[in-house]
């Protein structure tokens, strides 16, 4: 890299996958270390319930719908850099199966956000 250039990265579709792949991995990760803690609880039944109840909040179904994203989209980016390193025609496909990995997670998070915020829609929680 030379100094006048700048930085080699350009913000191509690789790049952004790889930085969303990495951010959403700790957030999963995140996740994981709460619903331990959570869990956790499940000896003391009135503070589990309390816990439980506050996961109710439109809020944090809202921060739900956001982890289905994180899942499904981190699951899915790991088969195809997994797709692109272990296959030899994988590369070529690269940005295709970005983009089908990409479709696929927006579909499933649009249908499990409904999913998860149904009671709300529904009125049945505030």
């Amino acid at each position: 890299m030379s100094a006048g250039r700048g930085s080699v990265y350009r913000g191509r579709s690789g790049q952004w996958a790889f930085v969303t792949h990495r951010i959403t991995g700790f957030l999963v990760f995140f996740f994981l270390l709460l619903h331990i803690i959570d869990v956790s609880l499940v000896s003391r039944p009135d503070l589990y319930d309390e816990v439980h109840e506050l996961y109710g909040n439109v809020v944090l179904r809202l921060f739900e719908v956001g982890l289905l994203f994180g899942l499904v989209f981190h699951s899915l980016n790991g088969l195809r850099i997994v797709m692109v390193d272990f296959f030899p025609g994988g590369i070529r496909n690269e940005k295709r199966a970005l983009s089908t990995v990409l479709f696929i997670t927006i579909v499933f998070t649009l249908v499990g956000g409904y999913v998860i915020m149904k009671p709300f829609i529904d009125g049945r929680i505030l």
